[in-house]
């Protein structure tokens, strides 16, 4: 049993050899087409018909079987007639695959011919003549009957074709008329001759893989000649695409140029009329003090055309400066020390709600709801989104309430992107309506839906643009921009120290600007700086006892604007301060300026973090003259013939 594994191994190592030259050799295999030659005889002018003989010498390289021929039956009534000769001797009519039978038959669009060598040919050649009649191939015209067969197709299979001649023999008084009918071939370069009825085209040179040889002769009417029943339709076709197609093309161009270019224009004078904010006369470079009593949520959402969440945020600040509620903050330590982090909580003070805007209502009211008296900021995680976006909402309403835009700015950002939306959905229906059209009615036809991607872009751009304030909100914004320029560039402006007393007033205004960390860390060096009453970091002093919620606010008072108490509370000492407050503790000043940029940062987190969705799965002229054609001028991609020729 043992001695038998090595005859095996070796039986299995052999066949494996011999298997792959067996495939090596199969893929070696070349043919060489020494002379492809076409004879055009028989030709019937009344009754539209003629024979075709297709003559090869072949060379192959390897073993071959059988030939292929595909006719297509394009422009053309029918191909019958069909017969083989292999080296001078007919091959029998036959579909059964057996040597030395040939089969016709139709499949598809297309006639097609296998003819089975009568023996295999190895490294050999061969020669075959394939003929068949054509009938209905012929064009009628009354100035001039034509006959254009492609003789040698595109497709040979990448083979080279070293020589070429076409021969199309016309009836006697047939005989294309010099000056008057003419006589080309395309596809392949030929030289061309016309004696007498006789009409030959010899190809210059090689013929390469993927060339064709086309020719097309006029010969004089015949009044009785039957014209091809695809004719009319394909003669309306050529007129068509000759004449009017060129024309529907230019229009497209045009067209779509003034829809592109013309929607531009309009996008851009629409801008000019409606979009621009007024001009103004001139506003100084800073302000030191905010030009008017505007709160900083409307400030925020004028400049910047929006009422943006940090807007919102900077709401809560101003509440907190006005007496209205307490921001206290906790420090927790993890577990053995490590991690842990800050717990705010917003507390309201005996102040009531009922002199607030709608926006701030619709804050407070979301946050301490069914009359609570404090909060906490994680408590606000993916639930207060909601009456965010109430609020923003009524912040809109205040802009266009207070005289700054006439109508909401953000309706007509989302109008003028809606008419975007809109005209993107029209191009992709025109794109999908259209574009199969482009074969029959030109690329044109496709650039006109094309076209509209460029006001449907245009729209979408502009959107954001196109909210224009009044000549009073344009002055308000200004004045407003130099109080922001002057925030930003505090320290070239004046001593930082000098503002400290303004720290806490201008906060809710830093927040709204996008300075709040800019603002906080400017003031956190220097000496003696004021805590902001409303803000209670736990961990420090005598803050350690927390802020009783529903009394009142202790600090500075502003009697005009009712904010804190009547007076500035007696403290040993003097006032509280960051540095007093910051003694002994290890991150010292920064710690509780720290403090301050957190509880900014996590508002802004908290209150617009939305829930999660639940994930739904995935999902040549002729020597002796030729004229104009009589019909059917079309320059190549006409002809009847072609198809494709192979070997297996």
């Amino acid at each position: 049993m043992t001695s038998r594994r090595p005859l095996v191994f070796l039986l299995l190592t052999i066949g494996f050899v011999f298997s792959g030259l067996a495939s090596a050799a199969a893929q070696d295999r070349s043919v060489t087409w020494k002379r492809w030659d076409v004879i055009i005889d028989s030709v019937d002018p009344v009754e539209n018909a003629f024979r075709v003989s297709e003559v090869y010498d072949i060379q192959f390289s390897g073993t071959f079987r059988f030939g292929s021929r595909a006719i297509p039956y394009t422009n053309l009534d029918s191909i019958t007639d069909v017969a083989v000769t292999q080296d001078g001797r007919p091959l029998v009519l036959s579909c059964s695959g057996n040597e030395g039978t040939v089969c016709a038959q139709p499949n598809g669009d297309e006639l097609q011919i296998t003819y089975y060598f009568r023996d295999p040919i190895t490294n050999g050649s061969a020669a075959f003549v394939i003929s068949y009649v054509v009938s209905g191939a012929l064009r009628v015209y009354p100035d001039g009957d034509q006959l254009w067969w492609q003789a040698i197709p595109s497709d040979h299979f990448g083979f080279p074709i070293e020589r070429s001649k076409i021969t199309v023999e016309l009836p006697v008084g047939y005989a294309p008329r010099e000056g008057v009918d003419p006589v080309v071939t395309y596809g392949a370069s030929s030289e061309v001759n016309v004696e007498g009825a006789m009409v030959t085209a010899v190809a210059n040179g090689m013929i390469t893989g993927s060339q064709y040889f086309d020719i097309r002769v006029q010969y004089p009417h015949h009044p009785d000649a039957r014209q091809a029943g695809w004719q009319s339709g394909f003669d309306s076709q050529r007129a068509f695409e000759e004449n009017t197609l060129p024309l529907l093309n230019v229009a497209g161009i045009v067209i779509s140029i003034l829809i592109g270019l013309g929607s531009l224009l309009g996008i851009f004078l629409l801008y000019n009329t409606r979009g621009r904010d007024p001009e103004i006369g001139p506003v100084p470079e800073y302000l030191t003090e905010p030009p008017s009593d505007l709160r900083p949520a409307v400030v925020g959402s004028l400049i910047d055309e929006r009422a943006d969440p940090r807007d919102v945020i900077a709401t809560f600040v101003d509440l907190a400066q006005r007496g209205f509620l307490v921001i206290e903050e906790e420090k927790r330590e993890g577990l053995f020390g490590l991690g842990g982090g800050s717990q705010f909580t917003f507390k309201r003070t005996d102040k009531n709600f009922d002199s607030l805007e709608a926006w701030e209502r619709a804050l407070v009211q979301g946050m301490f709801k069914g009359n609570r008296m404090e909060r906490d900021l994680s408590a606000l995680k993916e639930t207060f989104y909601k009456d965010i976006t109430k609020a923003q909402q009524a912040l809109y309403g205040q802009l266009v309430k207070q005289g700054f835009f006439t109508s909401n700015p953000e309706s007509t950002r989302t109008g003028y992107g809606l008419v975007g939306a809109l005209l993107f959905g029209l191009a992709m229906v025109g794109a999908f309506v259209l574009f199969p059209l482009t074969s029959e009615y030109g690329f044109s036809m496709a650039l006109i839906p094309i076209s509209l991607f460029i006001p449907a872009a245009g729209f979408v751009i502009a959107a954001p643009a196109m909210p224009a304030k009044t000549r009073k909100g344009a002055e308000e914004a200004a004045k407003w921009k130099a109080f922001y320029r002057y925030m930003a560039n505090l320290d070239k402006q004046t001593e930082v120290s000098e503002a400290k007393e303004r720290f806490a007033d201008y906060l809710p205004y830093a927040v709204a600007f996008g300075l709040d960390r800019t603002w906080v860390n400017a003031f956190s060096q220097v000496q003696d700086m004021p805590i902001p009453p409303w803000y209670y970091p736990t961990y420090v002093g005598h803050y350690r006892r927390g802020y009783m919620p529903g009394t009142p606010l202790s600090g500075s008072f502003d009697g005009a604007n009712g904010v804190g108490l009547p007076g500035e509370l007696a403290r040993a000492g003097g006032g509280a301060s960051l540095d007093d407050l910051s003694g002994g503790l290890s991150g010292g000043l920064q710690s509780i300026s720290d403090g301050l940029t957190r509880m900014l940062n996590d508002a802004s987190r908290v209150m617009t973090s939305r829930p999660q969705q639940a994930s739904s799965g995935s999902s040549g002229s002729w020597r002796g003259g030729g004229s104009s054609w009589s019909g059917g001028g079309f320059s190549g991609g006409g002809s009847s013939g072609g198809g494709s020729s192979g070997f297996g």
